[in-house]
């Protein structure tokens, strides 16, 4: 039994490491040759309250013939690389799929490439940084919530394969209602943050930013009822509560919750539209979270105005057609 995890972001880098210091499987890195430069040059570290545990022995590899067909490979790219990562999928053949990714689609791209039968949907509550081409810090304990796309696929082993690697892992029996509630999770705070180029602090100091976030959370529920995917609580984040709330509590007690709950579940960083914005990235996952809510509501014949406007706009900055310091 073998594992592949390919891309060597922060996620990427926190689940290949992990593994490879369980040692129960082999486990390789797929990552550009840069990325495996700076590996060869200097370990991969981990860091977490203060403790750094090095990864000397983790193996990397830049193209899929140095590692084909493992039991499992773990998608950690961004989602706008998804089409990219298929060819090199392809070539990996791995037994099964298991895709990290934020947003909504991939599953589904994924699919349509190999068929729903081995491809595991997977939602990652971890907070992460990324402090140098080497060197990551965990902001925030979490951990991965699993479901089959295809009926067929197994999911014990890996659930605890990933717990013992240090991940509280959970296996889900609806694959969408597992990444619809990972998306509640990643909107919030996220676009605005972008847009207005300030903290996710900042956007909840402000009442109105709050109101408008709220309402764009609620047309993200109005389109789950429809496609009847329910809030799950996941790992280290309680989706179905937090969504009672957004639906229930009065604002004087809701915005306050809502300030905790969003500044503890980033760690304390800034979000990850704004870092990519700020990079000069020319892609936003963005297009996956609040433009896919607003492609499926209309899909499904509910308003979603707020989410549509966040990435009109945010799209619109990403793409250079809309002059960024106007906001």
């Amino acid at each position: 039994m073998s594992i592949v995890v390919v891309g060597g972001g922060a996620i990427g880098l926190l689940v290949a490491g992990r593994l490879t210091l369980l040692g129960q499987q082999p486990v390789t890195l797929l990552a550009r040759p840069s990325s495996a430069e700076a590996l060869a040059a200097r370990p991969l570290s981990i860091s977490f309250n203060g403790a750094v545990t090095a990864v000397p022995t983790l193996r990397v590899a830049t193209s899929p013939t140095e590692c084909r067909s493992p039991t499992l490979a773990i998608l950690c790219v961004k989602g706008y690389d998804t089409p990219g990562a298929i060819p090199t999928l392809h070539d990996l053949d791995a037994a099964q799929i298991l895709t990290l990714q934020n947003g909504i689609g991939h599953e589904e791209a994924l699919a349509a490439a190999f068929g729903p039968a081995p491809i595991i949907s997977g939602a990652i509550t971890t907070s992460v940084d990324l402090a140098g081409p080497t060197e990551i810090i965990v902001t925030k304990q979490g951990g991965i919530g699993l479901a089959s796309v295809g009926q067929a696929t197994p999911l014990t082993i890996w659930v605890d394969v990933l717990t013992a690697a240090g991940f509280r892992t959970a296996a889900y029996a609806d694959y969408r209602a597992l990444k619809w509630s990972k998306v509640l999770l990643n909107m919030l705070g996220n676009a605005s943050a972008a847009i207005l180029g300030v903290s996710v602090a900042e956007v909840y100091a402000d009442k109105r930013l709050v109101a408008m976030e709220r309402r764009a959370f609620r047309e993200a529920l109005a389109v789950m009822g429809k496609i009847q995917a329910r809030p799950l609580d996941l790992p280290s984040y309680p989706a179905a509560l937090l969504s009672r709330a957004m639906r229930w509590l009065p604002p004087p007690a809701l915005f306050p919750l809502l300030r905790k709950v969003v500044a503890g579940g980033r760690g304390g960083k800034d979000p990850s539209l704004l870092r990519d914005l700020r990079a000069g990235r020319r892609r936003s996952e963005g297009e996956f979270l609040y433009g896919a809510i607003a492609a499926e509501a209309a899909r499904q014949g509910v308003p979603a105005p707020v989410n549509a406007a966040l990435w009109r706009v945010l799209g619109g900055i990403v793409a250079g057609t809309i002059p960024w310091e106007e906001y």
